[in-house]
């Protein structure tokens, strides 16, 4: 330590960077280009101006005589004269160039005398005179930058390519330098000039040939930055040049300087130019940049003869030639900083917080610095190669954290540097506070008026309200604040707008002072509840000073009961605390790079251990008593506040509940797994390897490892874990951690954004392991979509859910929307429920609480089957549910138990209760969704400024009165009847600006892009339900007013504003906007003149992206889609309007009625004939509907009717009524179908009517050979009548052909279910899935002849052909030659459902055209087939879901097939088995039932159905084969009314209204069962049974299993899990009436064999000292550990050398580590006599850790403590053998 300390003096000594005496290195001296005794006189211009790729430049220009008089060596004499200053805004031929005619006026206090104190050509300090303001301080050292040559090896950085030979005057290295702009690493390069250098310098053409010298700043590698910034999105490089797979280039930035200057001087010229270029939306290709040069050329040298200058009473020191923000001095730091931090990991040698001031504190007093000389002595730790970085490594997030420039503000104090970045008077300004409240009235007032908001700038205004309550210190805004909160009780719109305006600027300025007064609100309840819950979830990503002192106010102030007694705050406010914790302090990723550590450096200590020590252990108490308690709802908060935090340490909380030591729910673990999302972002091994074990643990259950599965994606899982997750998709037990892992691997694997770089590349290596295997639509997944180009980055876009076993519906599901600007998830919605199921029955049931009795008993009930069988009701898990929502800046966590859906319930029906005596509602919230403040100096001493804003406002006014009536015994069905006014506004900008701060003349230069979007909804609703009935009444909330109804523009200009200006950039009149010669796109049109509702679409566009306004629309995702249709890539101006013409339309409202009905049993003579003209057309008519059902049901048997009235009444001067009316009918016990429409209006009488006829064709239900063999024919007609004679004929049929009869034949489904039928089972996977491919036809053929029809529409296969060769179908051709005769065209469609492709011919009039091998979905055979008794839009949901939306279980002649597509051999006995069982559990399943099978015979099964309804009605069926020519025998007994017999059995349910059973047998000799319209479905032969039902998920039992998807749950028997399928289906069996003894036996054996399913929970990181000791290697890989560590003995008794266990420790950065078991040692006064490498485990916390300075002391004393913690395991090189 002695020769460490000694060492850093004799640095300080001989490095003193302020000494006035020349640079001598290796003997050499460089002379400075300075002669003593000379007068050098130079002619100075600057000029800084901001433009984008087109349109005018805005910017200043300044100009002056700078003369230099060198007094002695190392000591000179500036000044300034005649300055002169200009200021433009306008078009040039050369952006770059200044205008002709530029006028300049003189500029004050800048000619004073000034002295530099150099060393050789390096600038070392100042001395000005304190009238010179620090503005024209920081002009000056940027003009004196340029002057800035230094050659010598000061501070040269170390590389072997560097050279510098001095005689020759030619060389090139790199060292880091020190200008206005930054201390950085400098490349510089000399050599001589052309011989033209004279035309360059006439003026010293006959001096010695100058030397050309150039220097290029790299800002990736600074040791000194001056900066603010804040709200960087992650990754964004903005300092240097991105080099990191995991970096996209924000800014690009670049300062280049060349000078000409003689051997032994003087400098002749000198020229700096800085550019920087960014685009105002963040990312894109059309980049603004702001250019800004300094140029100095030499007049005259002579000597300096005249008099002394006179020397200013009072001088003030500038120890640095860095820009300045005040006066004070600021001690700067001189140390390597080539390193950059993603995620919080350090990747180069040297990591941020190396460089922290060594005496950082959280005090302010850490900022006060004397002008004394700084030595700091870091320690460098050497990496791995292949972490290591070159010197010209690039990173914002370099050594920063030490750069302090200007003093954190006060508590009480506003934001100066964040405003401008310009020194500026530290005093309130005293014109604030009315400032404030004029611009409140103003946009209070414009918020009332929409139509004007887009033009006024709403929201532009709002962010200058932002920025002047920004500026005011705690006592200016609490009085401002107190002037207006009274008016946030006021009746009056305009003043409660005011309010609320008021409170959203005071969220959003983010300053000290602000959130000082947010904590006065609600801790005097001036705000409360929801409304402060909105406010304090803002501030996480408002708040710009995340210091230590602020974050533990903030956590303990949403602790206090001021909080936590409030609903809706309590959560809000813990969450917002903790994740500010987490971006503040623990993630060392956004603790630099999101808030201004290049201002004030970091605003917290690393090391602070304050998250552990108090933070942590709060949380951690709270949620086990949470636990304890049993309370749900607070249990859910304190996890996801514990997982906000984002530190390693998390683990450790949450082990003894993921380990199964604290019980807690299901629910509550997957909430936990979800939850280490946070640490999952920082790429946390420790957390990967916890997530990777929970998913790999096939005795967990399955939520808990999918989102295990969810959250490792995020934590970006190495390329091992990977191929293993891919080769899961192939074996898991579950199909849910099957599904989700295919889904995330292929969808990561086409992530294209660089941060995303590694993940999907070890994606795309493992995507091709994947399965091959197809999962549903319900199954657990995740998508991704990044939708990245290097020019154009719109967003992210993440979906997922879990899967559930008792519903279609998901267990959790997640939407995540990243906009371009997001730091972090924005927009997410989150649902999560322990049972979506039972959740919405749970909120049925409390409003229609069903409570059947059932006073008959059947022969065999569900509940006598329980009992018979034992079988118990699965324990169910309390109902927890939660909502998370980040939307509007908030974070907002909505968590249930079972008594708050009680509460909930509760509420709901008290609002309605006050519904209907009236509620009125008044909203407004405005708020920044993404910001981005970025400002640096350049060249000319002047600050960089960009800033982009996302404002948004939301202001919604309501009045709603209506009546709410629920179904009773009066009345079975809901009714309402609502009327609801409604003013709704939403708009939002996306704001770049784009310029500097001309700090000469505080006048703002910049350029920058406005893209505006408003929708506004002033309407008055009207809203009416009863049974089978909707309407609703539209009308204008304001008659008198037209509107604006969509407000899309986009808004490039130039701009030069005053310095604190009020006037939004576009309402001043120096604004200009940019323009292109034509348009690209432009609408002026009215539509809606027929409906006398009048729109009116209106605007134009420069902008190139409507050339092909398809492009926009390429994405995989809709959400990126509409992204891109708001943004755009060619940035131009554009202006678009839709308005609503109230005044010009005749119609005042607009009625739409939708009515739906079914008739059942309808039975009418006759015959469907053709089109005819209706005669009522008034809209909802009843007699209509009558009509067209009587004719539509016309010579159908037992006919079912459905019908659909629409109708649109425009109401005005003149009542303008359409209608359409459409019927179809048909039967199960008839071929024909028929249908009916009709369109039409009073207007004139026009109508258009039309009929359907169609014939079904024959069906075989069960017998894939037998629908083959018979011919698949489905002939249909259809007649069209229009207009006076207008009329349409089509005629044709469906078919199935030869040839698709013969590829069925030979498809491997077909031959599989052959094999199948050759064993009597006639209804398996493969049969199904063929019957259904045989009902399908392949071709359709039809004519169509027409009359009286428009030429138009006569041309149609012309139209066609030029619609698809549009569109791009090369396989598309015509025949003009081949013709059908006049008013006649044929259609002929083939389908080749294994090729996917179909063809379609037209022959017409006109020509043939034949389109051929087109694609088609390959869903196609189900959305086609005849297949009964599935529905067609059925199929097609089976399809997507696996076959599990409408699953089917089949008892079949020896296998059965369950509702979960598992398949097992078990030929059924004369023993009742259990088919299906389904108890009512009083909790939203209110239905019983039980189905029994059994086989007598061999060939005959008998059926008996038990089923009770929630209306109160029941039923038994028993089902008996036919014997013979008989029909089947039914025995039905019920407490229904039979309606119908013979061919079609239906009985009623007068509750309901609609059939309880229907059965009949179809042609094909298979009975037809339709259990209470559709719930349970089955079909019977008298051999096999098959059964249909989409309820009863993971409820019921029997053979067919759970019907839970899975698989693996059909192996459950009420005694436990069986494997042999023969056990499983006889343990369902029942020993009643003549029971067969070998199934009992079996039966018996079940229940010998059978165990309990058993979760097990997996182990949290922890290995058993055993293992340790046998994990050791021996290999040659143990020494190429990054470290290994020499075990050492500290015990001071000395003694016989043998070795002796003691427990280690090292220190390594800011932690000590110390091992958790006892490591072998020799004592100090011992040998080892052999060494090996052994594995340890050990534990690390911060130096700062009371307790591990404690244990570090123990064991120096020799002692042995024991620590626990999240290990690590370390390499340790211990004794074999110890030796004297």
């Amino acid at each position: 330590m002695k020769l460490f300390v000694l060492a850093a003096i004799i640095a300080a000594v001989s490095s003193d960077r302020f000494s006035s005496q020349s640079q001598s290195t290796g003997g050499q001296t460089y002379p400075s280009p300075w002669q003593v005794g000379k007068q050098y006189r130079y002619e100075v211009t600057s000029r800084t101006l901001a433009h984008l790729q087109e349109g005018p430049s805005s910017g200043s220009a300044f100009k002056a005589q700078f003369t230099i008089r060198v007094k002695s060596p190392g000591r000179l004499q500036a000044k300034l004269e005649n300055p002169q200053h200009g200021n433009f805004n306008e078009q040039l031929p050369d952006p770059r160039e200044l205008p002709v005619d530029l006028k300049y006026q003189p500029t004050p206090n800048i000619d004073k005398v000034f002295e530099i104190e150099i060393d050789g050509g390096r600038i070392v300090s100042f001395d000005f005179p304190t009238s010179v303001p620090v503005p024209q301080e920081n002009l000056i050292k940027g003009l004196i930058s340029a002057l800035q040559l230094d050659t010598s090896a000061h501070r040269v950085i170390h590389d072997s390519q560097n050279n510098y030979d001095r005689e020759q005057q030619q060389g090139l290295f790199r060292k880091m330098e020190t200008d206005v702009t930054g201390d950085c690493e400098t490349l510089y390069t000399v050599s001589p000039v052309a011989s033209e250098w004279r035309r360059e310098l006439p003026k010293f053409a006959n001096e010695q040939d100058p030397v050309e010298v150039t220097k290029s700043t790299n800002y990736g590698h600074c040791h000194h930055r001056v900066a603010y910034h804040f709200g960087v999105p992650v990754g964004a490089e903005w300092t240097g040049t991105a080099h990191k797979t995991q970096e996209q280039q924000l800014i690009g930035r670049a300062t280049y300087s060349r000078i000409l200057t003689g051997k032994e001087g003087p400098i002749y010229k000198a020229e700096t130019t800085s550019t920087v270029h960014v685009h105002p939306h963040l990312y894109g290709k059309q980049k603004a940049e702001v250019y800004s040069h300094v140029h100095m050329e030499l007049i005259s040298v002579d000597q300096d003869s005249g008099a002394e200058w006179p020397r200013a009473e009072a001088m003030r020191p500038a120890q640095s030639i860095l820009y300045s923000l005040s006066t004070k001095q600021m001690t700067k730091h001189y140390e390597s900083s080539s390193s950059s931090v993603f995620f919080g990991i350090s990747t180069n040698s040297i990591s941020p917080e190396q460089h922290e001031h060594p005496h950082q504190t959280n005090q302010r007093s850490r900022r006060s610095y004397t002008r004394s000389k700084l030595v700091t002595v870091h320690k460098v730790l050497k990496k791995r190669s292949s972490e290591s970085s070159s010197g010209s490594s690039s990173s914002s997030a370099d050594s920063s954290s030490a750069y302090i420039n200007d003093d954190i503000p006060d508590i009480d104090e506003p934001a100066y540097a964040a405003l401008y970045m310009s020194p500026q008077p530290h005093a309130d300004k005293k014109q604030n506070a009315m400032n404030a409240q004029k611009i409140l009235q103003d946009i209070a007032q414009q918020l009332q008026n929409p139509n004007n908001m887009p033009k006024s700038d709403f929201l532009s205004k709002f962010n200058i309200l932002v920025r002047l309550i920004a500026s005011m210190s705690t006592e200016q805004l609490s009085q401002t604040s107190r002037s207006i909160e009274t008016a946030k009780t006021s009746n009056n719109i305009i003043k409660s707008d005011m309010w609320m305006i008021f409170r959203d600027g005071v969220t959003q300025a983010g300053t000290l002072p602000a959130f000082k007064q947010i904590q006065f609100w609600m801790e005097n309840t001036k705000i409360r509840e929801e409304e402060a819950a909105q406010v304090v979830a803002a501030l996480l990503r408002t708040l710009r000073y995340p210091t230590k002192q602020i974050m533990t106010q903030f956590f303990n102030f949403a602790r206090s009961p001021a909080v936590t007694d409030q609903m809706f705050l309590n959560s809000s406010a813990l969450m917002a605390a903790t994740k500010l914790i987490n971006l503040g302090q623990v993630n060392n990723y956004t603790a630099h790079s999101y808030y201004p550590t290049h201002m004030y450096g970091r605003l917290t200590h690393k090391h602070d251990a304050f998250v552990l020590e108090e933070i942590l252990p709060t949380l951690a108490a709270d949620l086990k008593a949470s636990v304890e308690y049993k309370d749900s709802t607070k249990a859910q908060v304190y996890i996801q506040a514990i997982g906000n935090l984002g530190h390693r340490e998390i683990l450790k909380v949450f082990a003894p509940y993921l380990e199964g030591k604290v019980e807690i729910s299901t629910y509550l673990r997957t909430h936990i797994v979800k939850n280490l999302k946070t640490l999952a972002k920082l790429r946390d091994r420790h957390v990967r390897a916890v997530l990777f074990s929970i998913l790999r643990n096939t005795a967990e259950p399955y939520p808990v490892r999918v989102a295990a599965i969810q959250s490792i994606f995020i934590s970006h899982p190495t390329g091992e874990m990977m191929q293993a997750m891919a080769e899961m998709t192939h074996n898991d037990p579950s199909v849910e951690v099957r599904a989700v892992l295919k889904s995330a691997i292929l969808s990561a694997a086409e992530l294209q954004h660089p941060r995303n770089f590694d993940l999907s590349r070890t994606a795309q290596a493992a995507r091709y392991l994947v399965t091959n295997e197809e999962f549903g639509y319900q199954h657990s997944f995740k998508f991704i979509d990044d939708s990245y180009d290097e020019d154009n980055d719109i967003g992210t876009f993440v979906i997922s859910h879990i899967g559930s076993e008792d519903s279609l519906l998901p267990k959790d599901f997640k939407i995540v929307t990243n906009s371009k600007g997001g730091a972090w998830e924005r927009n997410t919605i989150e649902a999560s429920f322990s049972s979506a199921e039972r959740f919405l029955d749970y909120l049925r049931d409390s409003v229609f609480a069903p409570h059947p009795k059932f006073d008959r008993a059947h022969k065999y009930s569900a509940e006598k089957i329980a009992k018979l069988l034992n079988i118990k009701n699965d324990e169910e898990e309390p109902l927890e549910a939660s909502f998370y929502v980040d939307f509007m800046n908030n974070q907002r966590l909505f968590s249930f138990s079972e008594s708050d859906l009680q509460q909930l319930s509760q509420y709901i029906s008290e609002y309605m209760k006050k519904v209907e005596s009236g509620a009125e509602k008044h909203y407004t919230k405005v708020y920044n969704q993404d910001q981005v403040s970025i400002m640096f100096p350049v060249a000319s001493g002047m600050p960089f400024i960009f800033k982009y804003k996302e404002p948004a406002v939301i202001h919604f006014q309501s009045k709603l009165k209506g009546k709410f009536s629920f179904p009773s015994k009066d009345n079975k069905y809901y009714e309402a009847n609502m009327n609801k006014d409604v003013q709704f506004t939403y708009a939002r900008n996306i704001d770049g600006n784009v310029g500097f701060m001309d700090t000469l003349s505080n006048q703002y230069s910049s350029v920058g892009v406005v893209n505006k979007l408003q929708f506004n909804i002033p309407f008055k609703f009207g809203i009416e339900i009863k049974s089978g009935l909707i309407k609703l009444r539209v009308e204008p909330l304001h008659p008198d007013q037209d509107q604006t109804l969509v407000h899309y523009s986009v808004w490039p200009y130039s701009a030069s504003q005053k310095k604190d200006s009020l006037v939004a950039i576009s309402q001043d009149p120096a604004t200009k906007i940019v323009e292109r010669r034509s348009k690209v796109f432009s609408v002026d049109s009215k539509y809606g003149q027929s409906t006398h509702a009048v729109i009116y679409a209106q605007g134009y566009t420069y902008s190139s992206d409507w050339r092909n306004f398809g492009a926009k629309f390429t994405s995989r995702d809709y959400f990126t889609n509409l992204a891109s249709l708001l943004t755009q890539e060619d940035i131009a101006l554009t202006h678009f309007n839709l308005k609503h013409l109230c005044k010009q339309s005749q119609s005042k409202a607009l009625t739409i009625t939708a009515y739906y009905d079914e008739y059942y049993n309808q039975q009418n003579s006759g015959k469907l004939t053709d089109a005819t003209d209706r005669n009522d057309l008034s809209p909802n008519s009843e007699t209509r509907r009558a009509e067209m059902v009587k004719l539509v049901s016309a010579g159908i048997n037992k006919a079912r009717v459905r019908v659909v009235d629409l109708s649109a009444s425009f109401e005005g001067s003149q009542d303008q009524h359409y209608v359409f009316t459409g019927t179809w009918g048909d039967s199960p016990v008839d071929s024909k179908v028929q249908g009916m429409l009709f369109a039409g209006t009073k207007q004139g009488n026009q109508q258009i009517n039309a009929v359907f006829t169609t014939t079904k064709p024959e069906i075989h239900s069960l017998s894939f050979s037998k629908a083959l063999q018979s011919d698949l024919r489905a002939p249909f007609g259809m007649h069209f009548k229009y207009g006076q004679s207008g009329e349409i004929r089509v005629s044709g049929s469906l078919d199935r052909t030869k040839k698709y009869t013969t590829e069925l034949e030979n498809h491997p489904l077909a031959k599989q279910c052959s094999q199948q039928t050759t064993l009597n089972n006639f209804y398996q996977d493969s049969c199904h899935k063929a019957i259904v491919m045989a009902h399908a036809p392949d071709h359709v053929g039809f004519s169509v002849s027409f009359q009286d029809m428009s030429p138009q529409y006569r041309n149609f296969s012309y139209h066609t052909y030029r619609l698809y060769e549009y569109l791009g179908y090369w396989y598309t051709e015509a025949n003009p030659l081949k013709l059908t005769q006049h008013g006649k065209m044929d259609f002929n469609i083939d389908f080749s459902y294994f090729d996917r492709t179909y063809t379609v011919d037209i022959a017409s009039p006109s020509g043939e055209v034949r389109m051929r091998d087109m694609p088609i979905v390959t869903m196609a055979p189900g959305a086609l087939s005849f297949y009964q008794p599935l529905k067609a839009y059925e199929l097609v949901a089976n399809y997507f879901t696996g076959h599990q939306y409408q699953p089917y279980c089949s008892i079949d002649g020896t296998r059965i097939h369950t509702f979960s597509n598992r398949s097992y051999e078990y030929p059924l006995s004369r023993s009742w088995h259990v088919v299906m069982q389904d108890e009512s559990t009083q909790r939203g399943n209110w239905h019983e039932l039980a189905i029994l099978s059994r086989r007598q015979q061999r060939d005959q099964q008998e059926i008996y159905i038990s089923y009770k309804s929630e209306s109160g009605k029941d039923l038994e069926i028993e089902i008996q084969p036919a014997s013979g020519d008989s029909a089947y025998q039914v025995k039905v007994t019920t407490n229904t009314k039979k309606i119908t017999d013979d061919d079609l059995t239906m009985y009623w349910d007068d509750v309901k209204e609609q059939p309880f059973l229907q059965y009949h047998t179809h042609k094909d000799g298979v009975l037809v069962i339709n259990i209470e319209d559709d719930r349970i479905r089955a079909i019977y032969d008298g051999q096999r049974f098959v059964v249909f039902t989409q309820d009863y998920r993971n409820s019921t039992r029997g053979i067919c299993g759970r019907m839970s998807g899975e698989q693996r749950d059909d192996y459950l028997t009420p005694e436990g899990l069986v494997d042999k399928p023969e056990l499983y289906a006889a343990a369902y069996s029942l020993n009643e009436e003549n029971s067969d003894p070998k199934t009992q036996e079996l039966k018996a054996l079940a229940t010998q064999q059978a165990y309990y399913p058993e979760y097990k929970y997996t182990s949290i990181l922890r290995s058993d000292p055993a293992w340790q000791e046998e994990s050791q290697s021996s290999g040659e890989d143990q020494w190429q550990s990054e470290t290994v560590y020499k075990s050492r003995s500290y015990d001071k008794h000395k003694g016989a050398c043998e070795v002796r266990q003691q427990v280690q420790f090292y220190e390594n950065h800011g932690d000590i580590c110390i091992t958790t078991s006892r490591v072998p040692s020799c004592q100090s006064h011992c040998r080892a006599g052999d060494y090996k490498i052994q594995h340890v485990q050990v534990t690390c916390k911060s130096k700062l850790d009371h307790d591990f300075r404690m244990y570090k002391e123990q064991i120096k004393k020799g002692q042995n403590p024991e620590v626990s913690g999240i290990p690590s395991v370390k390499q340790f090189k211990v004794p074999v053998t110890c030796q004297p």
